[in-house]
């Protein structure tokens, strides 16, 4: 989900692409609102980024009551684009674009913040059961991040089975498939399920850094065996990337090409230098105005800002 901590925290976002690894990435468990799961995987203080993905929340699973639903109020991005994808359950986006917008399992909501936009979620009316799905942001090359803001919906998304296994492409490009979502630079991001047991190799481009999430059951790569629940880095340099998935695993396949750029993150803000991350929690603070305009369709309270000192600097 989004990053709705209000404690603050300045995270450099070194690119460290080298040769092909297999590691895992030190994660937090925490609790969203009054009870949601959620497990943060990027950024880490050992993985800040894998290519451009600069953040990634594994919700649930869990079970959601109607009267305990998830409810995140507005609040502003700047810099990225959110992809919200979800394996069971429900959510509601809106925001300062208009939009409203109900996703289920198998669809995508992508939004761009660009130079800036709010957005809610928030479980739909009446909604109750299981919730599990992960949410993700993409770090904009620093000629994008001032574009306008968009939202886009896509239900039809490449979809194809290979030696067993069900794949769909959410964003991005890989065997051959390209998804109709915008993207900014080179990535993927692709869903991959295994209702039995079957071993698939896929193609991947030998520039992309790229990560596995381990969404449900266990895979093996190099021979190693890879835990529901945890992320992986697998570095660069690969060719080919040989899965090996136990039946009713799921997995995400994420990567791309590292942006060769400085990445900065600030609560809900992503920037190539502090003064950038500074104006945005300036203008939030004034909300709402031409940047961050209101979200008319919430019926809550926006969440604050943590406090930027500006006398505190990256080392």
């Amino acid at each position: 989900m989004s990053n709705t901590s209000n404690s603050g925290e300045m995270v450099e976002c070194p690119n460290l692409a080298g040769d092909p690894v297999l590691k895992p990435v030190t994660s937090r468990k925490s609790i969203l609102g009054s009870g949601l799961p959620i497990i943060r995987h990027l950024p880490s203080r050992d993985q800040r980024l894998i290519g451009p993905w600069c953040f990634l929340d594994h919700i649930g699973p869990t079970r959601l009551a109607e009267d305990n639903g998830v409810d995140v109020g507005t609040h502003p991005h700047i810099g990225l684009q959110t992809v919200t994808w979800l394996f069971e359950g429900a959510l509601l986006h809106k925001d300062s674009l208009g939009y409203e917008q109900e996703i289920r399992p198998g669809q995508l909501n992508l939004m761009t913040a660009g130079h800036g936009i709010c957005h809610s979620e928030e479980s739909p009316d009446g909604f109750s059961g299981p919730m599990h799905g992960l949410q993700f942001w993409i770090a904009l090359p620093a000629e994008h991040e001032d574009t306008e803001p968009a939202f886009a919906h896509h239900t039809n998304l490449p979809r194809w089975n290979q030696d067993g296994a069900d794949i769909t492409l959410v964003v991005g490009e890989l065997a051959g498939y390209r998804s109709p979502a915008r993207v900014f630079s080179p990535l993927t991001g692709a869903d991959i399920l295994a209702e039995q047991a079957c071993t698939l190799t896929l193609p991947v481009p030998a520039t992309f850094e790229l990560g596995l999430c381990i969404n449900e059951g266990s895979a093996n790569v190099d021979g190693e065996t890879l835990e529901a629940g945890e992320l992986y880095y697998l570095g660069c340099g690969r060719h080919n990337l040989t899965l090996e998935l136990d039946a009713q695993s799921r997995v995400m396949l994420l990567g791309g090409e590292p942006l060769g750029q400085p990445v900065l993150l600030w609560w809900n803000f992503v920037g190539r230098d502090q003064a950038r991350l500074e104006d945005a929690v300036a203008d939030w603070e004034q909300w709402p105005n031409e940047r961050f305009g209101d979200v008319s369709a919430y019926q809550g309270k926006p969440l604050k800002a943590p406090a930027l000192d500006a006398k505190v600097k990256l080392k």
